[in-house]
């Protein structure tokens, strides 16, 4: 991934601010920065985790689904049981990916 602010590689430079700036205008404009890099790559850490979470909700769901229909073998009242139980997962799998909007 290309970094949107440009950083020294490797060895520590002084930062050098925009011209008309101040040292502490310059200081405070690299924290800011620094902040909002972090900031970021946290964000952009959440969404790919509830990403995975959410595909893997979906597609244990799906898993459990067949397998309850399978087991019923036509019962209709096993079939609800077993389909409360893929449901419950289903149901847990979609608070876990809410979660993530905290």
């Amino acid at each position: 991934m290309t970094d949107l602010i440009p950083r020294p590689s490797g060895r520590v430079t002084p930062f050098n601010p925009p011209e008309g700036f101040s040292r502490a205008e310059g200081k405070a404009l690299q924290r800011a920065q620094n902040v909002e890099v972090s900031r970021g790559l946290v964000t952009a850490t959440r969404v790919q985790a509830a990403g995975y979470v959410a595909a893997t909700g979906m597609h244990l769901s799906g898993m459990l689904s067949r397998e309850a229909e399978f087991q019923a073998n036509g019962d209709p009242r096993a079939a609800e049981r077993l389909n409360f139980i893929a449901d419950s997962f289903a149901e847990y799998a979609a608070w876990e990916v809410r979660r993530f909007q905290r």
